[in-house]
């Protein structure tokens, strides 16, 4: 990692993830891949995707800021499971052996692009099965699913966002603006405390997380800024498409 090539090409990934999670969710397919094949071992890869895809969540906050409908005490249970559940999950990656890590990147990367490519399956069918008030109310039957997810979100982050949504829709909610509102509140939340959990880890190459981080923001800005104009379903397409490849190579790398 070592020429300024190299540093030019994962600077463009991080463009690219920033703009691809503004367009239609799925950077990390992008910017993870990215690290991997300029030669960052997949367990540091995961963590400093983490850190430096964070900043994108905290600046899409509060484009959904008013179409959240939760009672405080259901939202701060929800917060409260996303920060342990992130927690729990980046301890655990952080103790993993980074051969066995390793050795899980293909079935977790397959799990998450199956997820994305088929989510809107996946909603459709949850949302004809399900009825409900329209908006979250927690009990505690919800509490395992929700840390569940939340768990797999600190330990590898990928296609959290649509399990997070797949799980609201099971659980009767209607309004798609204000389950991502809730979703990317979560996320943040969730990464936000898994980052930290990297950071203290030593497992962050600071200075290849600056330059992910300045290019998923630069993306993610103008990602947002350009989205209504382009077409956000061949994008979509578009990601599907790489993040089959994608899997593929790591089944066979």
């Amino acid at each position: 990692m070592e020429n300024y090539l190299q540093y030019g090409l994962l600077f463009l990934a991080a463009i690219a993830g920033g703009a691809v999670n503004a367009f239609a969710g799925g950077g990390g397919f992008i910017v993870f891949p990215s690290l991997v094949l300029n030669g960052v071992s997949s367990i540091r890869a995961n963590a400093m995707t983490c850190v430096s895809m964070w900043f994108g969540n905290v600046a899409s906050v509060k484009a959904f800021k008013n179409d959240i409908q939760i009672m405080p005490k259901d939202l701060k249970i929800l917060l409260v499971i996303s920060g342990i559940g992130g927690l729990c999950g980046a301890f655990v990656m952080v103790m993993t052996d980074p051969e066995v890590f390793k050795s899980l990147v293909p079935y977790f990367h397959l799990v998450s692009w199956g997820t994305f490519a088929f989510s809107k399956s996946i909603l459709s069918y949850f949302q004809k099965k399900t009825t409900g008030s329209g908006h979250f109310e927690y009990t505690h039957k919800k509490l395992i699913p929700l840390f569940l997810i939340n768990f797999y979100g600190g330990y590898f982050n990928a296609g959290i966002g649509i399990m997070i949504l797949t799980l609201f829709t099971l659980y009767g909610m209607k309004e798609l603006n204000e389950m991502n509102g809730l979703k990317v509140l979560m996320v943040t939340v969730n990464n936000g405390i898994a980052a930290l959990c990297f950071i203290f880890s030593g497992l962050i190459d600071w200075k290849i997380t600056a330059i992910l981080t300045i290019g998923g923001i630069i993306g993610g800005y103008y990602g947002a800024v350009f989205s209504r104009h382009m077409n956000q379903e061949l994008v979509r397409k578009l990601i599907i498409v790489i993040g089959g490849l994608i899997a593929v190579y790591f089944f066979t790398m």
